[in-house]
């Protein structure tokens, strides 16, 4: 264990975490990754403590929802505050929030959370204030599937020798932190080794329990009874992802575990016709997908997935520039809505010169109901897990929708046929097109019409 004296408190970190306190020259991500019990928050909590009072770094928690952030390392930095501040010395110079730790001298926050969303309805928080920090932590990154979104608040850190420190349990192999940071050796079929690329600027911490010297023994115990058949704890599955920590080729229960990826050029470049799924939203996404099908094999990109109304969604379409030719097949449980896009709206709905602007608003669209019933989300699923699946690589909302999409349990937690209502704003809708299409291909042969 390393020991970095200060003027006022020694800081000690366990072996793994040791180079946190002498980075190399130029680091400025660090990811801490790993299986359970790996010390990943606590010795980060500990660090973020100590860069925040004895070396007087600012420093910003975030978290993929900020309201969650209080329930987990926050708290831990605050402990790690408290215990270094047994003689009261701290409090001198820092008042301890519930929020954070606030410098008393100049008003300043020291530490603070921040959220990538505000909450699960939001797209994204303010992250302005997020310039002038030292240091950023990000909790439970595998929470983060948008590239997009890091890539921003990682640009908006301007501050000279600022530090990223990324935490998260290994993730899936499609997650853009194992593709950008880590190389994978297969350990049996499914489960990879992540072995960190050589990039500049970049530390890699991976750990495990086997790493903690401070876990009691029926901890340890348990853990490994997750990997042990003769115990009752058995569940292979979580044993190889979330305690040893490699990264999966699927998660357990997930519905769709054989889409391949497709690159938006190549989509585009396929000559069969672009077909369209509608799944109403005003406050949660309004998915809009494009599909195209030859064969028995299936092709699909996601065009919108954010909040719209019909008159937005309806303004979108003439945006893809759809005509009469071109079938939308959208959730029949708004009949109102697909009406409305049918009819297409009038001068008194838009104002005289949007009327004139955008004549396809008034004309309509070819917008028809989905076909649903008994049994309709399974039968469809068995459609689609029957073709040869494949999704835009870019369309990075439509891959976390397939990787969180699960089998729902029952009470004793065996999955049932049913999948969860969540993570299907996008999925629905490529159902729906395909549930219309698929009986009608080899007859009419509608994906090259």
């Amino acid at each position: 264990m390393i020991t970095v004296k200060t003027a006022t408190s020694p800081v000690t970190g366990e072996k793994p975490f040791q180079i946190l306190y002498n980075l190399p020259k130029g680091t400025n991500i660090v990811v801490c990754i790993g299986g359970r019990g790996g010390m990943k928050t606590y010795e980060v909590s500990k660090f973020i403590a100590f860069q925040s009072t004895i070396m007087k770094k600012r420093c910003a928690v975030l978290r993929d929802e900020k309201e969650l952030i209080r329930e987990s390392i926050l708290n831990e930095v605050l402990l790690r505050f408290d215990t270094a501040n047994t003689s009261g010395r701290l409090s001198a110079k820092y008042e301890r929030l519930d929020t954070g730790i606030k410098d008393r001298a100049t008003g300043e926050m020291m530490v603070f959370t921040k959220g990538f969303r505000a909450s699960r309805l939001d797209a994204k928080a303010n992250l302005k204030s997020i310039s002038n920090v030292d240091m950023a932590v990000i909790e439970e990154a595998e929470d983060i599937r948008d590239v997009d979104k890091f890539n921003t608040f990682a640009d908006s850190i301007r501050k000279e020798d600022s530090l990223i420190v990324i935490i998260l349990n290994t993730p899936d192999v499609n997650h853009w932190i194992i593709k950008r940071y880590f190389n994978l050796t297969q350990v049996e079929d499914g489960f990879y080794k992540i072995i960190p690329k050589e990039l500049p600027g970049f530390v890699c911490i991976n750990t495990g329990y086997e790493d903690n010297p401070h876990l009691p023994a029926h901890i340890v115990q348990q853990y490994r009874d997750y990997g042990d058949p003769a115990s009752h704890l058995y569940n292979p599955f979580y044993y190889k992802t979330s305690i040893l920590g490699l990264a999966s080729t699927g998660r357990k229960g997930q519905v769709f575990t054989k889409c391949k990826a497709i690159k938006l050029s190549d989509y585009l470049a396929l000559p069969y016709r672009e077909h369209y799924g509608l799944d109403f939203g005003t406050s949660s996404p309004a998915g809009i997908v494009g599909v195209k099908i030859d064969k028995n094999n299936l092709y699909t990109r996601q065009l919108n997935y954010k909040p719209m109304n019909t008159l937005e969604i309806a303004k979108f379409f003439c945006q893809l520039q759809l005509n009469l030719t071109d079938l939308v097949v959208a959730d029949s449980a708004d009949p109102k809505s697909i009406n409305k896009l049918k009819s297409g709206y009038t001068a008194d709905d838009l104002g005289i010169d949007e009327f004139i602007k955008n004549p396809a608003l008034a004309r309509g669209f070819h917008v028809i109901p989905a076909k649903k019933g008994t049994d309709s989300i399974e039968h469809g699923i068995g459609i689609i897990t029957g073709m040869n699946f494949y999704a835009v690589e870019e369309s990075t909302d439509l891959w976390n929708e397939l990787f969180c999409y699960i089998y729902a349990q029952d009470k004793n937690g065996n999955y049932t046929n049913d999948p969860i209502d969540e993570f299907n704003h996008l999925i629905d809708p490529i159902r729906y097109v395909v549930m219309y299409l698929k009986p009608h291909l080899r007859k009419a042969q509608m994906y090259d019409v």
